[in-house]
């Protein structure tokens, strides 16, 4: 049967009902099941693959989505369609996106392209230009977004306030917008970006961070540059972005608003030629100290710092400048940094007393002396890893001693530790230990400990706690 647009679009409770189209909503198993079944379709596997799904353990080929698909939702949905998220879309080409513009779903707010590419830039703008007056969230990580794309995106979106950029290796620095050369008008058309996610953008650099810094510095509350060129002088150039004054550039005014850095394996090279070479480090691994204190003077708010990788840039000069000025550290982690040693736990002990989460996996400098340090310093201590360090049971005596808001303790490969130490964790010398307050506790490949030690843990620590011991994984119950 036929009927009129206007009265379709009149039916009771279609706006709730076509609001939001969302494959990210699949449960968990069925999304790779989907790549599978697609896989063994185009490989001449439909019969064995067909005889699983009948069994419950493959779905149907028709979920994965194709423009036709996508044509029919947008055509059902029209402008109700707030949330568009399309996790796994392999298959959809820019016939499937037009379709979205054709059929009038101009009210878009959240929009998600993922795993794709078919979808040519000049869609991309098209659509971008289409939603924008209402566009809010914009997560992109197909082949084919270049700068174009953000430009289009940072300059016609006013809403828009959470840009994820995941793996769209063709952004460079040309992608974001000097405000120093934008007219009044232009410049007061930026979004008000608040989370910006550029992991994996393998172009960007130490100047793209200074220019995001100057655009949107006074709202950026979350930032990752992990998996990217840049190198530990991006805080310099945030430092100086804020403070631009006035009368130089009619930049960002007033301090960086930013609570969250991500840096994990920053300077990242692609390709099996390119290694991290001294000669490289030597360049920019020292941060002066008049930068690091810029740093923190204009961004007050930074609680949460993660600058992982074994990339030889993160020393022990770069966390005690850190750890001097950014008092309000709650999160560290520096997993993996071969530099960082006993010098920087020190440091993090005296200045960041309310610590809450380190992460000092594979920063094998860190010994005894350090961690004391540290567990005796920062009492508020909830999460900590030591995997990999040359800690003795003393260290073990020291958190059960100190430690009485510890919640998750990650030791896996300390090969000098043994059942002694964990049981010091548990109990402390005064009997109570953090068996209270213990939810997650790993000992894996920690040859001196006893996989009976489990059995021992499960009758003092939490019902509901999980223990790691060996190469297995003990769920411990009220049973």
């Amino acid at each position: 049967m036929l009927v009129s647009k206007t009265w379709y679009y009149s039916i009771d409770r279609w706006p709730v009902l076509w609001s939001r189209i969302d494959t990210n909503s699949m449960p968990e198993r069925i999304r790779p099941a989907m790549v599978l079944r697609q896989w063994g379709v185009e490989n001449g596997d439909a019969s064995s693959i067909a005889s699983k799904s009948a069994e419950g353990d493959f779905m149907d080929v028709t979920r994965s989505l194709h423009d036709r698909n996508i044509s029919t939702l947008a055509r059902r949905a029209g402008p109700a369609l707030r949330r568009l998220s399309l996790s796994f879309s392999p298959h959809i080409t820019d016939a499937g996106i037009c379709s979205v513009i054709h059929y009038g779903c101009v009210n878009i707010r959240y929009l998600a392209l993922l795993a794709n590419t078919h979808i040519s830039s000049d869609t991309l703008v098209a659509l971008i230009g289409y939603i924008s007056r209402t566009l809010e969230t914009l997560v992109l990580s197909t082949a084919k977004t270049d700068d174009a794309v953000v430009r289009k995106a940072l300059s016609c979106a006013p809403n828009l306030v959470h840009l994820d950029l995941s793996y769209c290796r063709l952004v460079t620095d040309d992608a974001f917008p000097r405000p120093e050369y934008m007219s009044d008008v232009d410049r007061q058309a930026l979004p008000r970006l608040r989370v910006l996610v550029l992991n994996g953008c393998m172009r960007v650099g130490d100047v793209s961070v200074g220019r995001i810094g100057r655009a949107f510095g006074t709202s950026l509350q979350t930032l990752d540059i992990s998996h990217t060129i840049t190198t530990t002088r991006c805080l310099c150039f945030l430092a100086v972005a804020a403070n631009i004054k006035q009368g130089q550039s009619q930049a960002i005014r007033g301090p960086l608003s930013l609570q969250t850095l991500y840096m994990n394996n920053i300077a990242f090279e692609p390709g099996p030629r390119h290694t991290r070479s001294e000669v490289d480090v030597g360049i920019h691994f020292n941060v002066a100290t008049w930068s690091i204190d810029q740093f923190y003077q204009y961004a007050p708010q930074l609680t949460s710092l993660t600058i992982a990788g074994k990339n030889y840039m993160v020393t022990d000069e770069f966390i005690v400048q850190i750890a001097r000025n950014c008092h309000q550290l709650t999160f560290i982690d520096v997993r993996d940094s071969v530099r960082v040693g006993h010098p920087s736990l020190f440091a993090l002990s005296e200045h960041c007393a309310g610590l809450e989460y380190a992460n000092f996996d594979g920063c094998v400098s860190c010994l005894d002396t350090g961690v004391l340090a540290l567990v005796r310093g920062c009492l508020r201590l909830k999460g900590l890893n030591l995997s990999e360090l040359g800690i003795t049971n003393t260290s073990l005596v020291a958190i059960g001693n100190s430690l009485h808001y510890l919640e998750t303790l990650v030791l896996d490969m300390c090969q000098l530790i043994s059942t002694d130490g964990i049981k010091a964790v548990v109990e402390g010398p005064s009997g109570m230990g953090c068996m209270f307050t213990l939810t997650e506790l790993s000992f894996m490949r920690c040859r001196r400990v006893d996989n009976e030690v489990v059995e021992w843990c499960k009758q003092r620590l939490k019902p509901n706690a999980i223990v790691r011991s060996g190469f297995s994984l003990a769920d411990m119950d009220a049973s």
